[in-house]
């Protein structure tokens, strides 16, 4: 069945052709240069170490896709959602970002350097090791509490822990952390608000040494 369904999505990219769903497909070490994804469902699947120069994942569902080691020079990302997903070492030069969500990604290793995350989705990912030097951070919802208590879908406490992700071994220097968001859902009402630079500094398990804070 598994060598049946490899066989298929082979036979797809070779024909120019791809499915519009495909979760847990294995596309690694493929050329895909130039293809048009946008808007796919393809949780789970893997691009590992695969040609994705220019293509487009614009609007796509890719929740938990591997991305390690994969070529995304000038890939369109924008208004796609990738909770999850493994950008570890990949390259990410000149990609579109607009609207991204990428809660809890692991973006370990990847190079940032000088570009402008303004008003993207991270909560919980993982820069560690990442370059981010001169990277703008404003306005990015990057931290979250520990899981609050409910009645009926509705916050009556709230965590106390408060998260950043992970920026331990991160060159951050130049980069702006003025204006990160701590955001959090109350009965479907998403609400945001700025964090100090001590909670940064907690909350990212690191000292962001030679960036701007708050």
């Amino acid at each position: 069945m598994l060598a049946h369904l490899f066989a298929v999505v082979l036979t797809l990219a070779a024909s120019h052709s791809m499915p519009g769903s495909c979760a847990g497909c294995d596309f690694s070490h493929m050329d895909l240069s130039g293809k048009d994804l946008s808007g796919v469902r393809y949780a789970g699947a893997d691009f590992s170490h695969s040609d994705l120069r220019n293509a487009s994942f614009a609007g796509a569902r890719l929740a938990g896709a591997d991305f390690s080691n994969a070529d995304l020079t000038g890939a369109d990302l924008h208004d796609a959602r990738l909770a999850g997903a493994d950008f570890r070492t990949a390259k990410l030069d000149g990609v579109k970002l607009d609207g991204l969500d990428c809660a809890g990604c692991d973006l370990q290793g990847v190079d940032l350097h000088g570009r402008s995350l303004h008003g993207l989705s991270f909560p919980g990912a993982d820069f560690r090791d990442a370059n981010l030097r001169d990277v703008d951070f404003s306005g990015v919802d990057l931290c979250s509490r520990d899981e609050p208590a409910t009645v009926n879908g509705v916050v009556v406490s709230r965590g106390s822990k408060i998260e950043c992700g992970d920026f331990r071994g991160a060159d951050v220097r130049g980069a702006n952390f003025a204006g990160v968001l701590l955001c959090e859902s109350n009965g479907g009402k998403k609400t945001c608000t700025p964090v100090d630079a001590a909670t940064l500094r907690a909350g990212t398990r690191s000292s962001l040494d030679g960036a701007k804070l708050p």
